[in-house]
């Protein structure tokens, strides 16, 4: 599965693409049926800010980053994002 980008106030370049899918490919292994992805990239001045939504399965997960270096910003919303996926993988396999 694909990323899809929106990038505001910084150039799409296809290294920042190809980083962000590399990561996001961990991430996925968490997930169950990811139907869709969107990633938005935004650069003010010094801060490098991702918010990150994907749709998995009914279940609807969201992270968000901002630091002063788009590729740590890219590395640390992928780090919450598996977060939140392991946990909501936990909830749905325990049993009630």
């Amino acid at each position: 599965m694909e990323l899809d980008f929106t990038f505001r106030n910084v150039e799409p370049t296809e290294a920042i693409k190809a980083w962000a899918n590399k990561r996001f490919q961990k991430v996925t292994k968490h997930l169950r049926d990811p139907s869709s992805a969107h990633i938005v990239v935004t650069v003010d001045k010094h801060r490098h800010r991702a918010e990150l939504t994907v749709h998995s399965h009914g279940d609807i997960l969201r992270a968000s980053e901002e630091t002063d270096d788009l590729y740590s910003t890219l590395d640390q919303v992928m780090s919450k994002l598996e977060q939140v996926a392991q946990r909501q993988k936990e909830r749905q396999s325990s049993p009630r």
